[in-house]
């Protein structure tokens, strides 16, 4: 296990997401607690555009780590987190509040160690994660599905009407 651990401890991609993990998710220690707080929480108080700089800033991490050959499943799994952390955010007020308290960048350095030190509890994380991605992915083609079909209903509805057809 050692050698494994060695293995993505000496990752350079490796460090720079347990970095931007430090940095984003608990950079500011909380006086007279044990809890930290990262630049997501503020970052993310910017109505609109907050959230969005965020996940790219986490994305970026997650690109440099899948260059690296993990498996499909545990990158779906990582960007499931990162993905259900920008939801979460977009809720006005709500989600400023639940962004200190769920933290994506770290859940994710956690997948990765457990994968490398084949932890069971990491790796059923990543299945679970990764067929979450899939199932949202699925309904979110669906639902863009549906909308253009609607449009492209309306659409023609409103031309036919405009040229007295019906």
């Amino acid at each position: 296990m050692t050698n494994q651990t060695s293995q993505y401890a000496n990752d350079p991609s490796y460090k720079t997401l347990k970095r931007i993990s430090s940095i984003m998710d608990e950079a500011i220690p909380i006086p007279g607690t044990k809890q930290s707080i990262g630049l997501d929480a503020f970052v993310g108080l910017i109505p609109g555009v907050g959230d969005t700089i965020s996940v790219f800033i986490s994305g970026v991490a997650l690109f440099t780590v899948a260059r690296n050959g993990l498996p499909a499943r545990l990158i779906m799994a990582m960007t499931f987190n990162l993905l259900l952390d920008y939801l979460i955010g977009i809720i006005p007020g709500i989600g400023d509040f639940i962004d200190v308290f769920y933290r994506a960048n770290r859940n994710n350095v956690k997948l990765i160690e457990g994968y490398y030190n084949q932890n069971p509890q990491a790796i059923n994380q990543v299945q679970k994660s990764s067929t979450g991605l899939m199932i949202f992915a699925g309904l979110m083609f669906i639902l863009l599905t549906s909308v253009v079909f609607l449009v492209a209903y309306f659409v023609k509805l409103v031309i036919w009407q405009s040229m007295g057809w019906e």
